[in-house]
């Protein structure tokens, strides 16, 4: 089945395809780290976490130095917010990464070089559960900014393929354009390293408020943006996050 195939999402909606600008053409290297489980909803108090984000933070510090980066975030998780889903034939492990280093690069090349950087090889072999990846911005609404505190999506995408992937994001994005006020993201895709995700999509918030209830109060979050994943065998894997460190706030 090929995108043309599937039913147009916005023949039957009031939801238009969201508004894009053109990719950046830098790389992203994305550490996503699991601490433990997260069972429930709220990211729970854990001594784990501080230390694999101290870990985090100072890795963040230690690549900037290096010509090819252009910034190092680090986000530690929050809250699992309505949303996650698995479909069959796909990867459906619970996605449980409460610490996450996102590190932007001059181009998709030095993000995919940076896999092999022994410090970011030490980091990923030292815990059990990790997504260690690099890839190209394949959509872009805006940037995200990581110059102050904010509510972070990381969106883990599992689907067939990436074409569907993103004929049915254009749509669901869309709706959180119109619903939520959302005006920035920047989804990841062509990811390396065997990851078991085919898109990563990044955006922000100013508050909780701005974004939660709408994912619990607006019903057409269910009938038509998890009924767009469906229909498309796409399977969300939703976390919130708040920012602990960035050097695009100390630059």
């Amino acid at each position: 089945m090929t995108s043309s195939d599937t039913p147009n999402p916005a023949t039957a909606t009031k939801w238009m395809p969201v508004r894009l600008i053109e990719p950046t053409p830098d790389g992203f290297l994305l550490v996503a780290i699991s601490t433990g489980p997260w069972r429930v909803p709220p990211a729970l108090p854990r001594p784990r976490r501080r230390k694999v984000l101290a870990q985090l933070r100072q890795l963040a510090i230690a690549l900037e130095a290096q010509p090819e980066v252009e910034e190092s975030s680090v986000f530690e998780g929050t809250l699992r917010p309505p949303g996650n889903r698995s479909l069959a034939g796909q990867w459906s492990g619970p996605v449980e990464y409460d610490a996450v280093m996102l590190v932007r690069t001059s181009t998709p090349q030095a993000a995919r070089a940076l896999l092999d950087d022994e410090r970011v090889r030490e980091v990923s072999e030292s815990v059990p559960n990790v997504l260690a990846t690099a890839g190209r911005n394949v959509r872009r609404i805006a940037d995200v900014n990581h110059q102050r505190q904010g509510v972070f999506l990381f969106n883990f995408f599992t689907a067939d393929d990436q074409e569907h992937n993103l004929h049915a994001w254009q749509y669901t994005a869309g709706w959180f354009q119109d619903e939520t006020n959302l005006d920035n993201s920047t989804v990841l895709g062509d990811l390396s390293n065997n990851s078991p995700f085919v898109l990563v999509n990044h955006c922000r918030w100013d508050h909780l408020i701005d974004v939660v209830p709408s994912l619990i109060a607006k019903r057409s979050f269910t009938s038509f943006v998890l009924e767009t994943f469906r229909q498309h065998r796409v399977a969300p894997h939703p976390a919130l996050y708040r920012l602990h460190f960035s050097t695009a706030q100390h630059g």
